[in-house]
C-alpha cells in the first residue's frame, strides 16, 4: 500500500489542510458553522443553544440571523460544510499525484479521508454521529454527501476499466457499499472515543475498497 511519504510531505499535507479548512471556516458564517460543531460536541444537539453558539463563534445574535433562519438551518449547513471540507481535500491530494493508477488514487483518498476525520473531531462527529440524531434535513444532507463519494467510487471504476479489459462491470449499489462500509467505521470509532485510531485501518479499508471495485492485484 501507498505511504503518505516523507515529513517534509506530511508538512505539506498539513499546510494543505489548514489553507482549505481557512477558505471554507474564516468567514463569520464559518465561524457559526465551527461554533455549533464544537457546542454539540460537547452538549449534543438539543441541549445547544443559539446562545452557545453565537457566544463560541463571537459574533452577535443579529449575524447570526444574517446567515441562518434556525439552529437547525445553521446545523445542516454545518454537516454539509464538514462533508465538503473532506471531498475538497481529497480531491485537492488526488490532483497532486503524477500518473496514478487506479489503486493509487483509492489508496491517497482514503489516506486523506482518514487524515480529515482524526484532524476534524467536531465536524466529523456532527456529520456522522449527530446528523442522525437530529433527522429531517440533517439525515437528507448527510445522504447526498454518501452520494457524493458513491459518484467519486464511480469514477474510480470507470477508470480502472480504462486500465483494464479484467475488470468487471460493478453496480452503483455495490459501489455504496464501500462509501457505507467506511463511514460505518468511523461512526464506531467516534462513539467510542476511538477515532485516532482509524489511521490503523486503512490496509483493510483499501482491501475492501480493492474488493469491490474489482481491482486486479498490484
Amino acid at each position: 500500500m501507498a505511504s503518505i511519504g516523507r515529513r517534509s510531505d506530511l508538512s505539506l499535507r498539513s499546510d494543505r489542510h489548514r489553507a482549505t479548512r481557512e477558505a471554507l471556516l474564516i468567514s463569520q458564517r464559518g465561524r457559526l458553522l465551527e461554533g455549533i460543531s464544537e457546542c454539540v460536541e460537547v452538549k449534543g444537539y438539543s441541549g445547544t443553544t443559539l446562545t452557545d453558539i453565537v457566544g463560541r463563534a463571537r459574533v452577535s445574535r443579529s449575524t447570526f440571523y444574517e446567515h441562518f433562519a434556525s439552529k437547525e438551518e445553521c446545523f445542516v449547513a454545518a454537516v454539509e460544510a464538514g462533508a465538503n471540507l473532506l471531498y475538497t481535500r481529497i480531491s485537492e491530494e488526488m490532483a497532486g499525484l503524477e500518473h496514478p493508477d487506479t489503486r493509487a488514487l483509492v489508496t491517497n483518498s482514503l489516506i486523506t479521508y482518514c487524515e480529515v476525520i482524526v484532524a476534524e473531531p467536531q465536524l466529523s462527529r456532527l456529520v456522522l454521529v449527530e446528523a442522525f440524531k437530529v433527522g429531517g434535513a440533517a439525515v437528507e444532507r448527510h445522504d447526498a454527501s454518501l452520494d457524493m463519494f458513491t459518484a467519486l467510487c464511480r469514477q474510480f471504476h470507470r477508470r480502472a476499466l480504462s486500465e483494464s479489459s479484467e475488470v468487471p462491470q460493478v453496480s452503483d449499489g455495490q459501489l455504496a457499499l464501500i462509501i457505507d462500509a467506511v463511514a460505518e467505521r468511523t461512526r464506531r470509532l467516534i462513539e467510542r472515543g476511538e477515532i485516532a485510531q482509524l489511521p490503523r485501518r486503512i490496509p483493510d479499508l483499501c482491501a475492501f475498497a480493492f474488493a469491490v471495485l474489482r481491482l486486479q492485484r498490484a
